[in-house]
């Protein structure tokens, strides 16, 4: 049976009154009782969040700098505002294969090209409506994550049928691409492989294949995954899933001139995809690729900034990664280039209407510190960064009550590249402890600086001690030449600038006069500290310390 047009609620959502006219007549024609309509998306959210609708028909393109359709229907269907059995049917006048395939990628119900007939909508309205009922108690289940009961339902549903007539051939795709999603949702990719090659009459298609091959990718099986998804190229050269996949394999491999090749194809098959330019990002960062990371990175703050998925992260990332290119810089003008770009982006914030109205934790202005330690780390200037990072440190924790995520990896890198390893472990502990919620590339970042710190921290940590030791047994010359090969890894290091300083007061005293050359070094270690935001705990030594330099005459307020 098709859809009861005169039992159900329709909305239809199209920035052109002439086509929203028009829609609203065609569904009246079929006789559709109740046709709403809304000319932008937040009009249909608010609609969608009062009213129960059975069908959305709406337009791809809602107006310039508004929420488009795959916008609207990622917040309805992330916000439960429509019912599992709901029909949204996706219309476009748009052709080009990017904005085809992203339509697709987005999964709609349908996807309609304009201009298209009465007979065309309601051919593409029944089939959708038919195959939510069929499947009705499976998608609530999904959409209450209660995979192990829709996994049941999928499993006994052929038995439910008239007459054991098994599934019918026009849903027996979704029958199986649904078994597989659960498989999947439980992580049961295994369980998922035997499926797809127990379907020997589905298995040659595009769809079977690459689902093959995105299980074979879950479980590390990189080779394999390659030939599914080089099986799918060969049917449409096209699908930027399969070049996915292989860039992610072949990334895994070490392969990264191919893992590039293939994410750049995939970018540009179906650039408006938010996963997939993440996915780029994670990979152009691994591979050291980063006009494609800068590139991604953007791309991702710009699709974001519109959806229910937008976080000030994201942002903050990018410009870190413009950083991160300046830092790699062949060259003194391509770094400054670089620099530039990024404290320009950060003065553009102040004015960005999706920064300003931010519903997440966020400080524009420690922010803007936090840039600019990095940049000085990158210039050379390391007391500088220094005090800019530590004040920016002692600023979040008096401004907020949890330890911001879109500040972190910003932080966390500036006090790795000074040797700030307390610092970094107080913010990575803190993370941990407030349970942080933190995007896919944040995670990755902060991943990898956990693990940059723990072997800066080992190395320092062991010559630290050695020094510490040295100086309980009053061996000072020898304690000093420990703290300065610490300091030699960990430049600016609060602890250990004072444990020299500590050392060389001693010097000072067991030799009874002021050596010119260990003047110079205390002065040149001094300065680390000298004005420089620090805990109680080390600014209390520090204190003791400069009253005792000052004595000697050393140095002066």
């Amino acid at each position: 049976m098709g859809v009861p047009y005169k039992d159900v609620s329709i909305l239809v959502v199209e920035d052109q009154r002439p086509f929203l006219v028009l829609l609203k007549g065609l569904l009246t024609n079929l006789g559709a009782k109740d046709v709403m309509m809304a000319t932008q998306a937040d009009q249909a959210i608010k609609f969608c969040r009062n009213h129960k609708v059975d069908i959305v028909v709406c337009d791809l393109h809602l107006g310039s700098n508004k929420k488009n359709g795959y916008e609207l229907y990622q917040e309805l269907m992330h916000r439960k505002l429509l019912p599992t059995t709901a029909v949204f049917l996706l219309i476009s006048a748009d052709a080009a294969r990017p904005v085809v395939l992203g339509s697709l990628e987005h999964s709609p119900d349908d996807y309609l090209l304009k201009p298209f007939s009465q007979a065309q909508l309601t051919n593409r309205l029944n089939k959708a409506w038919q195959k939510k009922q069929f499947f009705h108690d499976v998608y609530n289940a999904l959409a209450d994550s209660q995979y192990s009961v829709a996994q049941t339902l999928l499993e006994t549903l052929p038995e439910t049928l008239p007459e054991n007539t098994g599934i019918p051939a026009i849903y027996y795709r979704e029958y199986v691409h649904l078994r597989i999603e659960t498989y999947w949702a439980q992580r049961n990719y295994s369980g998922a492989i035997k499926l797809l090659q127990s379907e020997t009459d589905l298995l040659p298609s595009q769809w079977a294949q690459l689902a093959l091959g995105k299980s074979y990718l879950a479980k590390r099986e990189f080779q394999l995954a390659i030939k599914c998804a080089s099986k799918v190229l060969e049917l449409n050269r096209y699908d930027p899933d399969a070049h996915d996949i292989i860039a992610q394999a072949k990334s895994a491999l070490n392969f990264p001139e191919e893992a590039m090749d293939n994410m750049r194809l995939a970018l540009k098959y179906s650039p408006y995809s938010l996963a997939r330019q993440q996915l780029a990002s994670q990979i152009a960062l691994k591979n050291g690729d980063y006009p494609l990371l800068v590139e991604s990175s953007l791309a991702t703050w710009q699709l974001s900034k519109n959806t229910i998925f937008k976080r000030i992260s994201y942002w903050c990332n990018h410009i870190g990664y413009l950083l991160d290119a300046a830092e790699a810089a062949e060259n003194k003008t391509q770094r400054h280039r670089f620099q530039q770009e990024a404290l320009l982006l950060v003065q553009r914030g102040r004015q960005d209407d999706a920064i300003l109205r931010l519903d997440e934790p966020f400080d524009i202005d420690i922010f803007t510190d936090i840039v600019s330690a990095r940049v000085d780390v990158i210039d050379g200037k390391l007391i500088d960064a220094k005090k800019t990072i530590m004040a920016s440190q002692i600023s979040i924790e008096s401004r907020f009550t949890e330890y911001p995520a879109s500040l972190a990896p910003g932080s966390i890198q500036t006090l790795l590249n000074l040797g700030e390893f307390e610092e970094v472990r107080r913010v990575l502990d803190t993370l941990k402890k407030e349970k942080t919620e933190l995007d896919s590339g944040s995670q990755k970042l902060i991943a990898r600086f956990s693990e940059e710190a723990k072997d800066g921290e080992d190395k320092y940590t062991h010559i630290n001690r050695r020094g510490i030791q040295l100086y309980q047994e009053e061996k000072f010359a020898e304690a000093k030449e420990a703290f300065t090969a610490a300091l030699g890894l960990s430049p600016v290091n609060t602890g250990i600038a004072l444990n020299l300083l500590q050392c060389q007061v001693k010097l000072f005293a067991q030799s009874g006069k002021l050596d010119p050359i260990l003047v110079k070094e205390a002065r040149q270690v001094y300065k680390i500290v000298n004005n420089a935001p620090m805990r109680e705990q080390h600014q209390t030594k520090f204190e003791n310390l400069q009253d005792e330099l000052i004595r000697l005459g050393v140095t002066t307020r």
